[in-house]
C-alpha cells in the first residue's frame, strides 16, 4: 500500500489509522500548498489533486474518511469497527459521516477566513458565525461523551480516528467542553498518534 499524504490535512487520518493497525505501507509526503498537487503526474493518480489518496494493490482511493472505512473493512480483526447488523455499526457510520458532513464546515470556514484566503478576502463575520455553529457540535459530541471514554463505548474505533483529528484543527475551541477535552487529551496520549504526528 502507498500512501500520498501532507501534514496538516486530512490525510493524517489514514495515516494515524495505518499505525493503529500496524500496516506496512509506503508514505508520499506531497507539498501541496507548494503545487505537487498540480502536477501532471499526481493529477494521474487523483484528478482532484488533493490528499489522501491511497494506492492498494492497483487500486485507488480518495477521501479520507472513503479510505478509512476500506481500511478498516480490510483489517476485521482489528477490532476497530462494530460488528455489522449491530446498533453500534449503525452509530459507527453515523459519527463516520457526521464529521466530513456537519462538523468539519465550521472547521473549515474558520480555517479559509483565519488562514488560508488572503488578507482581503477574509470576513471576521463568518469566522463568529462558525465558532457558534460549533458550539452545538462541540455540546453533541460532549453528551455522546458524558458516560462513556471513546465515542462508541469502550473501545477506541476508526470514528475516533475522524472525530479525535478534527478536534486538532482549533483545540481552543473544546473549552467549556469537560468530556471533550478529557476525550482529546485520552486521543493524544496513543501512541499511534505521536508516530504518525511525527511522520
Amino acid at each position: 500500500m502507498k500512501l500520498y499524504h501532507c501534514p496538516n490535512t486530512r490525510s493524517f487520518r489514514p495515516l494515524w489509522l495505518l499505525e493503529e493497525l500496524g500496516a506496512t505501507y509506503d508514505l508520499e509526503t506531497l507539498d501541496l500548498f507548494g503545487g505537487a498537487g498540480r502536477t501532471e503526474e499526481y493529477l494521474a493518480v487523483n484528478p482532484n489533486g488533493t490528499v489522501p489518496t491511497l494506492e492498494d494493490d492497483g487500486t485507488i482511493i480518495y477521501e479520507a474518511g472513503a479510505i478509512c472505512l476500506y481500511l478498516t473493512d480490510k483489517h476485521p480483526n482489528s477490532c476497530l469497527a462494530p460488528a455489522l447488523n449491530t446498533p453500534q455499526r449503525a452509530h459507527y457510520y453515523q459519527w463516520m459521516f457526521y464529521v466530513p458532513g456537519t462538523m468539519e464546515i465550521p472547521l473549515v470556514n474558520i480555517f479559509l477566513h483565519t488562514k488560508l484566503l488572503p488578507e482581503a478576502k477574509r470576513r471576521p463575520a463568518v469566522v463568529e458565525d462558525s465558532k457558534e455553529r460549533f458550539k452545538n457540535i462541540a455540546k453533541i459530541l460532549d453528551d455522546n461523551l458524558a458516560d462513556k471514554p471513546y465515542m462508541l463505548g469502550d473501545n477506541f474505533s476508526t470514528a475516533d480516528i475522524m472525530v479525535g483529528s478534527s478536534l486538532q484543527w482549533f483545540p481552543e475551541l473544546m473549552e467549556g467542553f469537560d468530556n471533550l477535552q478529557n476525550y482529546s487529551e485520552l486521543i493524544l496520549a496513543r501512541p499511534t498518534y505521536q508516530k504518525a504526528h511525527d511522520l
